[in-house]
């Protein structure tokens, strides 16, 4: 069957998906910058002009991506963080373990990768990541912090930069999944280093 006749068949959420499948492969292959809408068609084996009717821009494709692979865990974690009135510890390590499964099973997104590769020539795309992604995560993370130093759990402290803290090596270890583990002969394990990071994170958390 032509292509466009097995298009116009497709459902409306069917022809959207397999574009956005089509993108995603594009992405990783070729960067955000080199991909192309007419590529990403072919592969998803609809016009042009359909790719075009459902994302205006290869921006807003990204950005349909993230809110598809990214968001339902985004939110789900944001409800955890918000609603958790219990020890700290619990919480953190149930968000490690989140991470920590993602990377360790090989399933880490190309986002952040791609995020790198272009911040310097799209940073809309850093600002739409950082505000929809991140932003949202050290919010909750902010409020889980300020709850526990109301609850004379932790000392006083500024809860978004104990948020920044917390992440930091969050990052570290899916930076390096992307970067240095696809050439080790052992790959790094995000599960151990990311509970060790929460013991001595909430040690130095401690009243003096």
């Amino acid at each position: 069957m032509p292509d466009a006749a097995r298009s116009r068949r497709l459902k409306p959420e069917q022809r959207e998906a397999a574009i956005l499948d089509a993108a995603l492969e594009a992405f990783a292959r070729s960067g955000f910058a080199d991909a192309r809408i007419e590529d990403i068609a072919r592969a998803a084996k609809v016009s042009k002009g359909s790719v075009y009717l459902y994302f205006p821009t290869k921006q807003a494709l990204f950005e349909a991506l993230v809110q598809r692979d990214i968001g339902p865990r985004v939110e789900m974690a944001k409800e955890f963080l918000d609603s958790y009135d219990g020890p700290l510890e619990p919480a953190l390590q149930n968000l490690a373990d989140m991470v920590s499964t993602i990377i360790d099973s090989g399933q880490t997104p190309i986002y952040p990768r791609l995020l790198v590769a272009e911040s310097q020539r799209l940073p809309e795309l850093v600002d739409f990541y950082r505000r929809e992604v991140v932003g949202v995560l050290l919010g909750a993370l902010s409020g889980l912090f300020t709850r526990a130093m109301t609850k004379g759990e932790i000392a006083q402290d500024d809860p978004v930069m104990l948020a920044h803290l917390f992440v930091a090596p969050v990052l570290k270890a899916l930076m390096w999944a992307l970067v240095f583990t696809p050439t080790e002969s052992e790959p790094f394990r995000a599960g151990p280093y990311l509970a060790s990071h929460i013991r001595l994170f909430l040690k130095g958390l401690q009243h003096a």
